[in-house]
């Protein structure tokens, strides 16, 4: 008999019984002190959008901006003002008359590496030099604060050690190193402009309403899409990879606290700390789905050997964050969710 599906909190499910995750989920904005509106960059996609409507319940008047090439403004559009447009393209002026009176900008939008749609000229013109614009942007509106997600690509590690904040970036790709430009230019906007900053290192981000339009779906997404399908799961190598997953809402949760004033220069890995081989989370969601059938082993591909886990030593000790919903328990969400979209 399966056994019973845990609550989830976002915008489909209640919140689950998790003290960390009530005590992040119901804390105060940025050291109480909230003028004005907040600003999302990529508000339509799928860590921008759960960010946008958890600022919202919060009561926060939300600018959204978003060219919708991996996002989509129906997720959003009932609780923010919607800016249709692509970063590359916006001046610094633009920017900055979006960004007057704002107290806190969350820079989530960024041109993936993985996308059929990009190119490497493209990922430099989008996550270096529309950044710069939007922090010079930001200091000249009077933001207080920029929090960036950046990414466990800065690194460019492969394992199987932990990933440690203090690691040197060795980035392996221009996605990486346009990550870890990023976080070097809120040092410069500091130093510049006075310009505050925090910096979220996200590893596996997963949950309901996931999907990379024109790029490749996470693992996550196209082996339940096959369940659906009754077809079996594939598994690239021996299925011992093992990558960091965590959940949205958690996610969600370390974003906005880090927007405090005590939070001010931090940069921490956001994960669960746990490593999970690929064959492990077949078999979990294969049992989330109740199925009998096997997986099936493919080729290795270029992730074969490779353990990516993040170090949370930081997140707990600085930020007062750890990642609280199990596995088992997001992925029965994504599952649900799943057989809700699709009928």
């Amino acid at each position: 008999m399966p056994r019973q599906a845990r609550p989830l909190t976002c915008r489909w499910y209640p919140t689950p019984d998790c003290a960390i995750a009530d005590s992040l989920f119901t804390m105060s904005a940025p050291n109480q002190a909230r003028t004005g509106h907040t600003v999302v960059t990529g508000a339509a996609g799928f860590i921008g959008s759960a960010l946008t409507h958890r600022l919202a319940a919060r009561g926060q008047q939300i600018v959204g901006i978003d060219n919708e090439r991996s996002g989509q403004w129906s997720r959003v559009e009932d609780v923010c003002v919607a800016i249709p447009r692509d970063l590359a393209t916006m001046t610094v002026a633009e920017l900055s008359e979006h960004l007057d009176g704002a107290d806190v900008c969350y820079h989530l939008a960024a041109e993936k590496y993985n996308s059929s749609q990009t190119t490497p000229q493209r990922v430099i013109d989008v996550n270096i030099t529309a950044t710069h614009r939007l922090l010079e942007a930001s200091a000249r509106a009077g933001v207080r604060k920029v929090v960036f997600t950046s990414s466990l690509y800065a690194y460019g590690s492969l394992g199987p050690a932990p990933m440690k904040e203090d690691d040197l970036p060795r980035p392996t790709t221009t996605y990486g190193m346009s990550k870890v430009a990023g976080e070097h230019l809120l040092r410069v906007a500091e130093r510049d402009h006075g310009l505050q900053w925090a910096v979220a290192r996200l590893f596996f981000v997963y949950g309901p309403d996931q999907y990379a339009e024109g790029g490749y779906k996470s693992v996550i997404i196209s082996n339940f899409e096959r369940l659906l399908e009754a077809q079996a799961p594939t598994i690239f190598g021996d299925g011992r990879q093992a990558l960091d997953y965590v959940y949205i809402d958690d996610v969600v949760g370390a974003l906005v606290s880090l927007a405090a004033q005590e939070h001010d220069g931090l940069l921490v890995n956001i994960g669960s700390g746990t490593a999970t081989p690929v064959e492990e989370l077949t078999g979990a969601m294969l049992d989330t789905a109740e199925s009998s059938l096997e997986p099936i082993f493919c080729p290795p591909d270029w992730t074969a050997g490779s353990v990516r886990v993040s170090d949370v030593s930081l997140s707990r000790s600085a930020l007062g964050w750890e990642a609280c919903i199990p596995l088992a328990d997001g992925l029965e969400a994504v599952w649900r969710w799943m057989r809700m979209r699709d009928g």
